[in-house]
């Protein structure tokens, strides 16, 4: 485009008219003095014809002539300003057209000339300028146009402005300003033209404000470093792309984005109504800068309404659903706002977000998971067992294939417990046992499994996590205390194989020679109970190997020993086993009731094996001399009455009442085995007498031993200070004859009191 630029003044243009009047007018007064005719008026027309036809000449050459007055836009070194200059120019042509306008009219007046048509100069250099201006505008409005043409166009249309007068024309004058501020790069003096365009006060039309408002974002965009408000950057934004870009001046990035913001939440307001499809790019572009600031919960604040409403579904807002639905799933995930997270990840599956983060599709469905599992677990640590276990139970009930189940099911059961629901908690920990035998939570799970057991006395369910506790986990202390535990647990319930199994565990692999003394005396206990002969000695000999036993361990082995020995017929082991008592009884110098019932038995098993072999034997012998044999009789009795005193001869313990009802017994027995003696009446007088009150002497003695050793024997019982197995014999009375029972040494022998710590 090429327009006329530096104009100069010609006042050499004024003086030809004033010349030509001038000339006219003394030629005529020349001819007048020498007496001749002046001009005529065509003459004078033709004159003037001459001047006007050389008016219009100059005048086309002042606005056509080239050299300085001619300015090709198109060169690099084009100077905007020379368009105002040559504005400035023209108003001056404009003038000087005006003033030749005036002088032409009063020249034709003087000339004689009546009503002379004006030549309108000024006119036609106005009209020549308006076109001139509305071309230089117009050809800088077009975005296409060059740099240098829009500025000129700005430069010259702000000159106008400044000298107009018409605010209707100013009106339409605005936004073409705005327009080229924006497209000649000054974003700043576009946005605040736009949003003085856009105030309510000076546009009603709320669709215009809406054009206005989206331009003064567009222009903010730019002085903000973000992409475009046309669509939301969200891959940009998920990539880092937009923060790294505005790394470089991040504090005048941050302002400038909150000025876009301001814009756009503007632009929101104006659009009107949460289900409007066209705010959803506002708000996610919103939503955006907030996220690229670092302010992430707003943005999903701002989001949250969209994506619940119905509009949100329309298959043209799909993008912004799937990011804005991505996005927040993936932040709150990352803070690990499972209760949101759940929320927003079940909306998702329900509305079908089919949500991404980026260029990064996300699973709804696996982000529900981990919000349930992490949220149950965050429960729990929290100490909110009751929601714990509501939320750990839908995970274990819908995400069954899940890497984390093992986890969550192992924490329902902790959640169980912990909300008070015990026996949901067994159950829950005996599935988790048998589905994961070698899981990394199958010793806790174990251990709170029979801990479970113990406090609310469920045997059962106590045996069988007892059991696989002491298998798998039964090592270092924990393991020993439960496995101690377990043993008494099954031994209370008749389970003695496995309580033995569990003693000889702590026997066999507990480095504590304390502890492993222990349990090998509690299996003494109960093999005494349920064992072999066998299987007793075996044991009390793995004890006494051990060495070092405390006085009541030595002498509970040998009450073992004792009992087995007179069980299996080994008197010679017997034997040992009272001389060992005795010997420790020696040296004891305490009072120790225990050792003082063990002791006992030990003097009462042997008195009644030694009573019931002399027993046996007093009364097989053949009877030659009559007399003589109430005298070895009487011997014999002494012998076994006395074997039996020392149980009682000790102090006070369970089996001197035993004792002393066995002695009764054993007195009875000697009664009766006299009764029927008797001796040839053809004999001796003397020799029949002294056999006589023999027997009576015997017999009367007999029995009072009877009578005395019952009744001591019944006080005992009576105190409960009677063995248990004898106190009901004492209690029904003599009569029996227990000592020729078989069951006396293997039966009422094997009894023992299972220690129950």
């Amino acid at each position: 485009m090429r327009i006329i630029s530096g104009t100069r003044l010609c006042p050499w243009l004024h003086r030809l008219a004033l010349v030509a009047t001038v000339t006219i007018s003394a030629f005529n007064i020349a001819a007048t003095k020498r007496g001749k005719p002046a001009l005529d008026p065509e003459a004078q027309k033709k004159v003037l014809g001459a001047v006007t036809a050389e008016f219009q000449k100059l005048e086309k050459n002042l606005k056509y002539r080239k050299g300085d007055f001619l300015v090709d836009l198109r060169k690099p070194g084009f100077d905007p300003a020379d368009a105002v200059r040559l504005d400035s120019h023209f108003q001056k042509q404009i003038q000087s057209a005006a003033n030749l306008d005036t002088r032409w009219l009063k020249s034709a007046q003087k000339a004689g000339r009546k009503n002379p048509k004006s030549q309108n100069w000024e006119r036609k250099i106005s009209r020549d300028h308006e076109v001139w201006v509305k071309q230089t505008m117009a050809a800088g409005e077009n975005p296409k146009a060059s740099r240098n043409s829009h500025l000129a166009s700005l430069k010259l249309m702000q000159s106008v402005v400044g000298r107009t007068q018409d605010e209707t024309a100013l009106a339409a004058f605005r936004p073409r300003i705005a327009g080229l501020y924006q497209i000649s790069g000054q974003h700043s003096d576009a946005v605040r033209a736009y949003l003085e365009l856009a105030d309510p006060g000076r546009t009603t039309n709320a669709p215009l404000r809406i054009r206005y408002l989206n331009r003064a974002a567009t222009s903010q965009a730019i002085l903000a470093s973000w992409p475009s408000i046309q669509a939301a950057p969200w891959r940009d934004v998920a990539s880092g792309k937009i923060k790294a870009a505005g790394a470089r001046n991040v504090t005048g990035d941050r302002g400038q984005r909150k000025e876009l913001k301001e814009i756009l939440a503007r632009l929101s307001q104006e659009q009107g109504g949460i289900d409007n499809l066209a705010n959803w790019n506002y708000d996610a572009q919103i939503g955006l800068i907030d996220w690229s600031g670092g302010q992430f919960k707003e943005a999903m604040d701002l989001w949250k309404p969209r994506l619940n409403s119905q509009a949100s579904l329309n298959s043209k807002l799909a993008d912004h659903r799937s990011q804005a639905g991505g996005f927040t799933l993936v932040k709150l995930r990352e803070t690990k706002s499972w209760a949101e997270l759940e929320t927003a990840a079940r909306q998702s599956i329900a509305l079908g977000w089919k949500p991404a983060y980026g260029n990064r599709k996300i699973d709804a469905l696996g982000m529900l998971g981990d919000a349930v599992f992490e949220g149950g677990k965050a429960l729990l640590i929290a100490g909110d067992a009751a929601n714990a276990e509501i939320k750990l139970a839908d995970f274990t009930a819908n995400f069954k294939k899940d890497s984390r189940y093992e986890e969550a099911l192992f924490l329902r059961g902790k959640s169980e417990r912990g909300a008070r629901h015990f026996v949901d908690a067994l159950v829950t920990f005996k599935d988790f046992t048998g589905r994961f035998p070698r899981s990394r939570f199958g010793e806790e799970a174990t251990r709170t499994g029979f801990e479970l057991s113990t406090d609310m006395a469920d045997e059962e369910s106590g045996l069988y996590f007892g059991k696989r506790y002491m298998n798998l986990h039964g090592n270092g202390e924990r393991g020993r205390q439960i496995t101690e535990a377990y043993a008494q647990l099954a031994l209370g319930n008749g389970f003695y194989g496995d309580g033995i199994a569990a003693l000889e565990k702590l026997a066999g692999k507990i480095k504590s020679t304390g502890t492993r003394t222990d349990a090998l005396a509690r299996i003494l206990d109960i093999q005494i109970l349920i064992g072999s002969p066998e299987s007793v000695l075996e044991t009390a000999n793995r004890l006494m190997r051990l060495g070092n036993l405390t006085p009541s361990i030595q002498m509970r082995v040998f009450r073992a020993q004792a009992r087995a020995a007179a069980a299996s017929g080994k008197n010679h082991l017997l034997a040992r086993a009272r001389s060992g008592g005795a010997k420790l009884w020696a040296n004891l110098g305490e009072n120790d009731q225990q050792n003082r019932d063990a002791w006992g038995e030990v003097l009462f098993i042997d008195a009644d094996s030694r009573g019931h072999k002399e027993l046996a034997e007093a009364f097989s012998l053949s009877v030659r001399d009559p007399h003589a044999h109430l005298i070895r009789i009487e011997s014999e009795y002494n012998k076994i009455k006395g074997d039996y005193d020392q149980v009682c001869a000790i102090g006070r313990n369970i089996y001197c009442a035993a004792a002393l009802f066995r002695s009764a017994r054993v007195a009875e027995r000697f009664t009766n085995g006299i009764a029927d003696l008797g001796i040839a009446d053809t004999l001796e007088a003397e020799v029949v007498d002294r056999f006589k009150n023999k027997k009576t002497q015997l017999t009367e003695q007999w029995k009072k031993d009877v009578s005395a050793a019952d009744a001591q024997a019944g006080e005992l019982a009576g105190q409960g200070a009677a063995a248990p197995g004898y106190a009901l014999a004492i209690q029904l009375g003599g009569g029996a004859d227990l000592i020729l029972d078989d069951r006396t040494i293997s039966g009422l022998h094997g009894f023992t009191q299972i220690d129950a710590r």
